[in-house]
């Protein structure tokens, strides 16, 4: 605490407790503190203070107890549940239910409804799940939402229907069915799935259900699989006609449910994923995104097929659409892809030849040093030329902007160097983690991940804070494949704190958030048992 935090705080605890007689470590003590009290605000004062004073304990219950059935002032029983939340005592549940009114209207009562549902999901009793569901109908959406994330919590079965109905619930504001949704993750009951499947796709006053229905999906396995399988293949005809009455794209379906079987890592979609490798639409950008999600998907699933098909794929000229087929080539690992990347790195803009040439540093060893030797001597005069074209960011010095070119290039020998020296040696890549170079950890994590060493679990874990994106990505990727061995998800659970601390300290920080959703679902891996 600050100083100039600490000096009021300490003023206040003087104020309510000046003039008390005996012992503050006993109930008796704050009874009468409490009975002495008249203002409102002063009894509010004293609760505080109990709580705040490290002298709580369970032979406090009785009279807390007591006082939150006498208690006529909500604010002053909003007090109470929270020191009762901070118990966590099963002696609790009966009186704080008691406590509550549903029927509420008055501002100050929901607030006390809001303070008495998170005392009640704080203390994790499953009986408390009916009363909670209950408040699911409350008037005030404060109290409803920590009803929401209390069953959630309580991963209640018996409250998967009403929560169902409030994910699907148009008037309700849109940030009560995004907490619904995730309560129905955490529950993780099969009969969510077609509601979760549905809001995929949803969008209401331009807000977008994905991320939360995509985790929640995720967070139920095996049932969503079967589901995402069947909206993948085309064979749930009652899904198709939802979509088609409220205007969602057939594509949709491709798109979203590929990225998430791809995080479930189910073998039975390779078939189907691999057939979307070759969508046709006439609309050129639909047929890029579902061909590159159903790439993506076929990296993270290690699908060996895929290898062939991608490498017909990369000689796509756009740099993005490129760069999702060579990131699956890469996930995939082999040097079976390496003429294609080879053949790729001579053909269109510098960002698109840059993105072959890295899948090629990331797959090769020491015999396509030469190669890159070649490309960063030919860069300046290339880049001079493209230049000329087109003009661009870093155009006007031409010379400047090619020798730096030249010079990434040249950084990538690092990779092949330390490929040719590690071969399949995990103890030797695992010491390249530690390098500063972003893109040689990118490779040691890959070879690490592929490898299936479970050993090797604690150092990758050991880097899951890095800034750099992809490297961050990647070493996620690689850290959830050695999960699927039970003593890399031994190894692996050690970090959990850890990650959870940085997915708590990163919330809101819009540079991690997409990447952070892999970190999450990794996270959930680990917490089952």
């Amino acid at each position: 605490m600050s100083r100039s935090l600490a000096a009021p705080s300490l003023a206040l605890a003087l104020v309510v407790l000046s003039g008390c007689k005996g012992d503050p470590n006993t109930p008796e003590y704050w009874e009468k503190k409490l009975g002495d009290a008249r203002k409102t605000a002063v009894k509010v004062q004293v609760v505080e203070a109990l709580r705040d004073s490290g002298k709580l304990q369970e032979g406090f219950l009785p009279m807390l107890h007591a006082r939150l059935a006498a208690e006529k002032r909500p604010e002053v029983k909003a007090a109470l549940a929270r020191v009762l939340g901070d118990l966590k005592h099963p002696s609790s549940l009966e009186p704080l239910q008691a406590a509550l009114d549903p029927s509420a209207s008055e501002m100050d009562v929901h607030l006390m409804n809001k303070e008495l549902a998170a005392a009640l999901g704080k203390l994790g009793n499953p009986k408390a799940a009916p009363t909670l569901a209950g408040l699911l109908r409350s008037r005030d959406n404060y109290t409803r939402m920590e009803a929401i994330q209390a069953l959630g919590a309580l991963r209640a079965p018996e409250a998967v229907e009403p929560l169902i109905q409030l994910t699907l619930d148009e008037n309700a504001e849109p940030l009560l069915n995004k907490k619904a949704i995730e309560a129905l993750g955490r529950i993780g009951d099969a009969r969510a799935v077609p509601a979760l499947v549905r809001m995929l796709t949803k969008e209401r006053r331009g807000i977008s259900f994905y991320v939360e229905s995509s985790l929640a999906l995720y967070q139920v396995g095996t049932p969503a699989a079967e589901a995402l399988l069947a909206a993948l293949e085309g064979r749930d005809a009652e899904l198709a006609q939802w979509a088609k009455q409220n205007g969602v794209h057939p594509a949709s379906y491709a798109m979203k449910s590929a990225q998430i079987l791809g995080d479930l890592r189910e073998k039975r979609a390779e078939a189907a994923l691999l057939k979307q490798l070759t969508f046709a639409n006439e609309d050129a950008r639909i047929q890029a995104l579902v061909r590159m999600q159903a790439a993506e998907a076929l990296g993270r699933m290690r699908a060996t097929a895929a290898v062939r098909p991608l490498s017909a794929l990369v000689s796509e000229e756009d740099p993005t659409v490129r760069g999702s087929y060579v990131r699956a080539l890469v996930l995939l690992g082999g040097r079976e892809a390496l003429p294609a990347l080879e053949k790729a790195a001579s053909k269109g803009d510098w960002y698109a030849r840059e993105v072959a040439m890295r899948g090629l540093a990331m797959l090769g060893d020491a015999r396509e040093q030469p190669l890159f030797t070649k490309w960063a001597e030919a860069e300046p005069a290339r880049t001079t030329t493209e230049c000329n074209e087109y003009g661009g960011e870093g155009c006007e010095d031409p010379a400047a902007l090619g020798k730096s070119r030249a010079e990434s290039l040249q950084r990538y020998g690092q990779l092949l160097e330390a490929a040719q020296s590690c071969g399949a040696e995990g103890g030797c890549w695992a010491q390249k983690l530690a390098d500063k170079n972003a893109r040689l950890v990118e490779r040691a994590a890959l070879e690490l991940g592929r490898g299936g060493a479970a050993q090797h679990a604690v150092a990758l874990a050991g880097r899951l804070s890095e800034k750099d994106l992809e490297t961050r990505f990647t070493l996620i990727q690689a850290l959830d494949w050695l999960v699927d061995s039970k003593e890399g998800a031994v190894k692996a659970r050690e970090a959990l704190p850890k990650i959870q601390a940085q997915l708590t300290d990163e919330k809101g920080n819009n540079h991690f958030v997409k990447v952070n959703e892999d970190l999450r679902r990794l996270a959930i891996r680990l917490e089952r048992p």
